[in-house]
């Protein structure tokens, strides 16, 4: 069972199924340590949840004010269950819900200010990652990437990218990013 920290939806709970054995949603506390390294939250912000699996992460950011959250998610019992939980909440007006794989979703035509990703840990996805988004027409050299690894898992980041904050929760590797400005 997860529960949503703060914001309008702040005690809201909801299941996530034992029986998957991909799914691995962010812990209370490591969403608590992403949003506080975050800062403030905008409520005008344009978010992604990226890997969106049970949408914990751009839920959280719903519920803190987010004007908009695109969750992208390849698994479609995982796309039918978040769009029944948005239903429920009465949130589908601010969100979409996108059944794609998420390198492969050419996003949205509005810039996104942050990108939630969770891949699946250790399967070396960071270099792919960084370098769709460096592409991605949706980002800009203001969009934060939240990144959550493994807590083991080293990273090197490419020139093109700033660390802005790392961190090591429980079991994950926090990392929020920022494309450089060009010049």
């Amino acid at each position: 069972m997860l529960k949503i920290i703060a914001g309008r939806h702040k005690g809201r709970t909801f299941t996530v199924p034992s029986t998957s054995e991909t799914l691995r949603p962010t812990l209370g506390r490591v969403r608590q340590r992403i949003f506080d390294l975050l800062g403030p939250f905008p409520s005008s912000s344009w978010v992604m949840d990226g890997f969106s699996g049970t949408g914990a992460l751009g839920l959280e950011a719903l519920s803190r004010g987010a004007a908009f959250v695109v969750f992208v998610e390849k698994d479609p019992l995982e796309v039918q269950r978040l769009r029944k939980r948005l239903a429920a909440w009465q949130e589908t007006s601010c969100a979409l819900v996108v059944a794609s794989d998420f390198f492969i979703y050419p996003g949205p035509e509005h810039p996104i200010d942050i990108v939630f990703l969770d891949p699946p840990y250790r399967k070396d996805m960071f270099r792919r990652l960084l370098k769709h988004l460096s592409r991605a027409l949706w980002t800009t050299s203001k969009t934060r990437v939240v990144l959550e690894l493994a807590r083991d898992e080293k990273v090197t980041l490419p020139p093109e990218w700033i660390l802005l904050k790392e961190r090591v929760v429980g079991p994950s590797h926090l990392l929020i990013l920022q494309k450089k400005q060009e010049e």
